[in-house]
């Protein structure tokens, strides 16, 4: 009887010891879980709370008109927005800095006067004419500029009549924009002009420097870096040739 009082307490204890061993497992399980849920749930609350309490970030505005091109890909518009308040000033000559802060971009027909100065007079008369309203190039040992609208020196005649040098032309702007302004981020004065034929077709040329007249533009187009150009665009620009500007 005794041992037979043995072997049945010994299998109780043992029922007991894995019931409990199953229930320490079910409750370490579902613990767990508990956490993991607990994980989940606070994860959903932070992304609602920073959804909801973050403060709203105010775009920049985009100008119309942006002038510095460092990509290539500008869209060149068929109006120039002229700013009523002067926002460009240099503290020095910079040749290449005024190429950039020119106009990208004229019209037939648009009202512009031309001098070859030397460069204090020139680096004056952008800066009086401000961002967008000036084309500046080399001429020799002075510097052609172009300004858009009325004279700003007093003293400084101008002529209406000047010259550029037509490298190809498109019938629509973007399919030398590109070019024009990669040329412009590697220092060569370009810009693109719009002109209709008689018979109403519009055309875009991509034209490179301004002159007093053809003889110096065919002067500068003879000293130019061809390969240099033709390797930043990509065109064959061997039948370039200069045009008068009007």
């Amino acid at each position: 009887m005794k041992e037979a009082s043995h072997d049945y307490v010994l299998k109780a204890l043992i029922v007991v010891v894995l019931g409990l061993s199953a229930i320490v497992l079910t409750l370490g399980g579902y613990a767990i879980i508990l956490r993991e849920e607990n994980k989940r749930a606070e994860l959903i609350i932070e992304e609602i709370r920073n959804s909801v309490l973050s403060p709203t970030v105010d775009q920049p505005e985009m100008e119309e008109n942006p002038v510095n091109l460092p990509t290539g890909t500008q869209v060149i518009r068929e109006t120039i927005a002229i700013p009523e308040t002067q926002n460009f000033f240099l503290e020095t000559f910079d040749y290449r800095r005024l190429i950039i802060n020119s106009f990208d971009f004229l019209a037939e027909g648009s009202e512009f006067g031309y001098v070859v100065v030397e460069e204090e007079t020139a680096f004056k008369l952008c800066v009086e004419k401000g961002l967008g309203k000036y084309f500046i190039t080399r001429v020799g040992d002075r510097f052609g500029v172009m300004f858009l609208g009325e004279n700003p020196l007093a003293g400084l005649y101008d002529s209406k009549t000047a010259y550029g040098i037509q490298l190809v032309s498109h019938t629509v702007s973007d399919g030398i924009a590109p070019q024009v302004m990669d040329l412009r981020s590697m220092g060569f004065p370009a810009f693109v002009y719009k002109s209709v034929t008689a018979d109403g077709r519009t055309f875009y040329a991509a034209i490179l420097g301004v002159f007093p007249d053809a003889t110096t533009a065919r002067e500068y187009s003879s000293t130019v870096d061809v390969q240099a150009l033709q390797r930043t665009t990509g065109w064959n620009i061997t039948d370039r040739f200069p045009r008068q500007l009007r």
